[in-house]
C-alpha cells in the first residue's frame, strides 16, 4: 500500500491548496493546481485496483474533469457544456445505485411518506430553477433535466441507505449528499446571490465528491468488511 500513498497525498494536498486559493483569491494558483485533483484521485484508484478497473468510473471522472476545466479555463464558455459533462457522471452513478438496489416491500404509510418526500424535493428543485431564471425553453429544459438527475440520485441514495445498512450504501449516500450540496451552492453563488461562503461550500464539497466517488467504487464489492479486488 505504500505506493498508493503519494497519489492520495497529492489529491488531499491539491484539494487543500485549491480551497485556500479560492478563499484568499489566489486565482493563478488555483488555475495551476486544480487540474491535479481529479487525475491524482484517479491514479489512486488505478493503483489500488491493480487487477481490474471499472471503466465507467474512469469515464465519470474524466467527464467531471472536463466539466471542471471548462468552468476553470474560460468563463465565456456556456455553462451548458459543463452541465452535460457532469450529467454524464450522474447518469453513471444512478445506474450503479439502481444496480445496488435491494427490492423492498413498503406499507401504504411508507409509500405515502416516499411520495411526500419526492414532492418536497420536486418543489425545492422547481424553486431553485425559478430563482436561477434560465433564458429560453432549451435552457430551462436543460436545468430541469439536470436537476431531475440530482433528485433521482438523492432518492436512490436514500432508498439504498434505508434498505441496507452496508458500507457501500453509506458511501453512496455521502457521495450523493456531497454532489447535491456542491451543485446547490454553485447555483446559489453564480445565479442567485454571490455570497462568498456559498462559493467556499461549493468548492469544498466538489473536491470531496471525487474522493467519495472513488471510495464508493472501491467498497461496492465489499462482502462484508474488506475491500474486494475483483470487479463484479
Amino acid at each position: 500500500m505504500n505506493n498508493v500513498k503519494p497519489s492520495i497525498f497529492l489529491y488531499f494536498a491539491s484539494s487543500i491548496i485549491v480551497l485556500l486559493s479560492v478563499i484568499f483569491k489566489w486565482e493563478e494558483l488555483e488555475f495551476y493546481v486544480k487540474p491535479m485533483v481529479v487525475p491524482s484521485i484517479l491514479f489512486y484508484y488505478l493503483q489500488y485496483r491493480f487487477r481490474r478497473v471499472n471503466n465507467w468510473l474512469i469515464i465519470s471522472l474524466v467527464a467531471c474533469f472536463v466539466g471542471d476545466m471548462i468552468l476553470l479555463i474560460n468563463d465565456n464558455i456556456p455553462i451548458y457544456y459543463a452541465l452535460v459533462c457532469f450529467f454524464i457522471c450522474y447518469v453513471i452513478l444512478i445506474f450503479y445505485g439502481i444496480k445496488d438496489r435491494i427490492p423492498q416491500q413498503f406499507s401504504w404509510i411508507s409509500l405515502f411518506q416516499i411520495i411526500i418526500g419526492i414532492g418536497a424535493l420536486v418543489y425545492v428543485l422547481y424553486s431553485i430553477i425559478d430563482l436561477i431564471e434560465p433564458n429560453g425553453i432549451i435552457s430551462y429544459g436543460m436545468f430541469v433535466i439536470y436537476g431531475l438527475s440530482l433528485l433521482l440520485l438523492t432518492e436512490i441514495a436514500l432508498y439504498n441507505f434505508f434498505s441496507e445498512a452496508s458500507k457501500q450504501a453509506l458511501y453512496f449516500s455521502i457521495m450523493a449528499l456531497s454532489i447535491v450540496i456542491s451543485d446547490v451552492f454553485y447555483a446559489f453563488y453564480h445565479f442567485i446571490e454571490p455570497i462568498e461562503m456559498f462559493h467556499y461550500i461549493n468548492v469544498f464539497f466538489q473536491l470531496a465528491t471525487y474522493y467519495c466517488i472513488v471510495s464508493y467504487f472501491l467498497v461496492r464489492n465489499d462482502r462484508p468488511s474488506k475491500f474486494s479486488r475483483v470487479e463484479e
